[in-house]
């Protein structure tokens, strides 16, 4: 699309989805500790922040790719991950977040990204399991729930479950100022020579069994074990940092939009690279593929993500209508 442009972070999308799942399972285990305190809340909540933005992200991935497939069709291939036939199966199954259950891979057009989706919610629901049931039934719920979801997102649930251990241990205060300084850098500097090493040896893909469909799953294990530790040191140092208050709005305002930052891009920039009237590697072509993917994105958060509000009060509504209050 861009020529190669920025083509040197290509070895880190696998990490960065490491540290994504990590942040998630620190981020779900804060708002189940502290704010969603019952099942019914927490899964409406859930389900308001996935369906604002993946349900229009379905909608967005199947119109833009049918305008841009009829101009030049052959920009929309398989030899980058496309998926042409089966379109209402593709919009069903990730919709229901069974994309990726058990060795399936049905992805949603040219919406790459939206596999860690089919792992993601998967890792809500049981965790729902866990935290709002109890006894056998908490037992059988959580075994059932992950022979529903097969051995691939098996294997990288305990990365999720690392950052929710991480948020818990947070909470303790028994690491204090002087072990969190360690942590941080030294989990950091270790972290930054994997990755020196990987460079002059190769990373560790390839370690595991083909049917666990993900080669770097050793690499996962590695880079969350480092990521929570910094993670952790950097909690027990933070109160040594001040953000000036217009600095956290404007990091909020961001953050804001990073979840239709992940779910919309691909499928835009695939349409800009079809429209481009400029050579790939061009500088007006960068422009638009860049400063056009992320001004469009941040235009549809304004009335997806940042929305949500109003899908959490139209999903509580709706529950209630299917499990009435008096019945929990």
């Amino acid at each position: 699309m861009t020529g190669g442009a920025l083509w040197q972070v290509a070895p880190f999308m696998a990490e960065a989805v490491t540290i994504f799942f990590v942040l998630s399972g620190y981020v779900i285990a804060y708002v189940a500790d502290g704010k969603e305190l019952s099942a019914r809340v927490f899964m409406v909540s859930r389900a308001a922040r996935i369906y604002s933005v993946a349900l229009p992200a379905l909608v967005l991935t199947f119109s833009l790719d049918a305008v841009g497939r009829a101009i030049t069709p052959g920009l929309y291939n398989a030899s980058w991950g496309y998926q042409s036939g089966h379109q209402v199966w593709q919009f069903v199954a990730n919709a229901l977040f069974v994309n990726r259950l058990w060795f399936s891979d049905v992805t949603p057009g040219s919406d790459l990204p939206f596999w860690s989706l089919g792992y993601e919610v998967w890792y809500y629901v049981i965790f729902a399991m866990w935290m709002f049931l109890s006894g056998r039934q908490r037992l059988w719920a959580v075994l059932g729930g992950l022979a529903i979801v097969g051995p691939p997102i098996v294997a990288m649930f305990p990365i999720w479950l690392l950052g929710a251990a991480c948020y818990h241990l947070s909470r303790t205060g028994r690491i204090g100022p002087r072990t969190g300084a360690v942590l941080c850098i030294g989990c950091l500097a270790a972290w930054i020579g994997y990755e020196g090493a990987a460079l002059w040896f190769g990373r560790l893909t390839g370690l595991v069994p083909a049917w666990v469909a993900r080669p770097e799953l050793v690499q996962d294990y590695l880079v969350a074990t480092l990521f929570a530790g910094h993670l952790l040191g950097f909690n027990a140092v933070a109160g040594d940092f001040t953000i000036p208050p217009r600095v956290a709005r404007a990091i909020r305002w961001v953050a804001g939009a990073t979840f239709s930052l992940y779910l919309f891009h691909l499928p835009i920039a695939q349409l800009l690279s079809v429209l481009s009237p400029w050579p790939a590697s061009s500088v007006a072509n960068r422009i638009l593929m860049f400063g056009g993917t992320l001004a469009i994105t941040f235009a549809l958060a304004e009335v997806t993500e940042r929305k949500k509000e109003i899908w959490r009060a139209g999903l509580s509504r709706l529950a209630l209508r299917i499990v009435p209050a008096s019945a929990v």
